[in-house]
C-alpha cells in the first residue's frame, strides 16, 4: 500500500485508460484527483479551482499531446499565472521537447516509465 499524502492534483491526459491509471494511482496515493481530457479543460478547471476557496493545485501532472491545447502550452499558460505552480509531464515525446520552452518547474518522466519513479516524483513534488 502507497502511503497516504493528501495533495490536490490535476491531471490532463486524453487516452482514457491513462487517465483512469493516473486517477486510481494518485487516489490510492490518498490525492484528491480532477482529470481533464484536454488542454483547455486543464486551463479551465486550473482557472476555476484557483479562484475557489480550495486553494488550487499542489501538481498539475500533463501529457504532451493532447487536444486543443498541448503540455507544453498548458504549463506556459498555467506558469504565468502562477510561476511556483510545480508541475509534472509524463510524455512519449520527452526527446522533442525544446529545453528553452519548458517551464522552470516543470519536471518530465518519460514514457514508458517505472511506476515507483513516478510515485516518488510525485511524492517529491508534493512535499
Amino acid at each position: 500500500m502507497v502511503s497516504k499524502q493528501f495533495s490536490r492534483i490535476l491531471v490532463a491526459e486524453d487516452e482514457p485508460d491513462m487517465l483512469q491509471s493516473f486517477k486510481l494511482l494518485l487516489e490510492d496515493m490518498g490525492n484528491e484527483v480532477v482529470t481533464t481530457k484536454d488542454g483547455q479543460e486543464c486551463l479551465d478547471a486550473y482557472c476555476k479551482s484557483s479562484k475557489t476557496t480550495s486553494g488550487g493545485f499542489d501538481l498539475v501532472l500533463l501529457d504532451y499531446k493532447i487536444p486543443r491545447k498541448n503540455g507544453i502550452e498548458v504549463a506556459r499558460e498555467i506558469e504565468a499565472m502562477a510561476p511556483s505552480q510545480k508541475l509534472l509531464m509524463i510524455t512519449a515525446y520527452a526527446g522533442i521537447i525544446d529545453p528553452a520552452q519548458k517551464p522552470q518547474n516543470m519536471k518530465i518522466i518519460a514514457k514508458p516509465y517505472d511506476v515507483d519513479e513516478l510515485i516518488g516524483m510525485i511524492r517529491n513534488l508534493t512535499q
